[in-house]
């Protein structure tokens, strides 16, 4: 037997444990990947509506008849159904978010010519998670108003693109950075410097324009700011974030203004040419 065969048989005992340690840790990333994987897609299977008993279905059951029936006053019915169903899937994106950070949810109430909201038993711990469930609403809003925006596509039927125009201006709505909506929470992640912009052109909106629905978004806009002030005080933890969870935050929430003001650009345009 020459050298080079014996050398050959010495180092096949190493390839052999090589190949089976690079496996090992393949079969380590692969588990890592599935665990994230499944953490990432849990999401999907939380129920909403968990914990929710005959007096919280009552009251979201009921405040939702009231609200359509509030708006078939002004509007016709099947434009109020399909804007309110949007409305409905907006807050579902919410109690979703809520449920998947391992808090319970309260009550949701839907109140006519205002909205809906989602009220929690138990508050997030930290900004960051205030933030993302925040954007789980507007999210899936914007799912629902792009189903819909697909329907008009199938059907040439100008009543969805008119829900759709609707869906898209009202989630985009919910992003102003104001305290008591959904950009409220979101940018007080990114820098509560936006709630000047915010709160600036609230209170112009108040004095050129003054409204009911604009002076209660003032108040509680101001309400809103006053809690987060006090919050900061007694519970500091709560508004320190991760420098690259703050960016994410930043990228998710302008990504979603843009698509969303440029979808209620387009299918507004697109209204406008039906009508011409």
């Amino acid at each position: 037997m020459d050298s080079t065969t014996s050398g050959r048989r010495r180092s096949l005992p190493k390839i052999i444990s090589g190949l089976l340690l690079l496996l090992g840790v393949l079969a380590l990333k692969a588990k890592g990947l599935f665990i994230l994987a499944f953490e990432k897609i849990r999401i999907l299977f939380v129920n909403p509506f968990e914990g929710f008993g005959a007096m919280q279905y009552a009251i979201a059951g009921g405040s939702f008849v009231v609200t359509i029936a509030a708006y078939a006053t002004q509007f016709p019915l099947a434009i109020v159904v399909g804007f309110v169903v949007i409305t409905l899937i907006h807050e579902i994106g919410h109690a979703v978010a809520i449920r998947a950070k391992g808090l319970r949810t309260g009550f949701m109430v839907f109140i006519p010519f205002i909205g809906g909201a989602v009220t929690l038993k138990d508050q997030p711990t930290s900004a960051y998670d205030d933030a993302l469930i925040g954007l789980a609403g507007p999210f899936a809003g914007t799912l629902a108003s792009l189903v819909c925006l697909q329907f008009y596509k199938w059907t040439d039927d100008p009543l969805w693109l008119l829900i759709a125009f609707l869906g898209f201006g009202l989630n985009l709505f919910n992003l102003l950075p104001i305290g008591m909506l959904d950009g409220g929470r979101i940018s007080a992640a990114v820098t509560k410097w936006m709630w000047v912009l915010g709160g600036g052109a609230v209170v112009y909106k108040v004095f050129d324009q003054p409204n009911p629905l604009t002076i209660i978004i003032a108040i509680l806009a101001a309400f809103q700011v006053y809690a987060s002030i006090i919050r900061e005080k007694t519970d500091k933890n709560f508004y320190e974030i991760a420098p690259m969870q703050r960016a994410a935050i930043a990228v998710l929430y302008f990504a979603l203004v843009i698509f969303l003001g440029h979808q209620t650009y387009m299918t507004y345009d697109r209204l406008e040419l039906l009508r011409q």
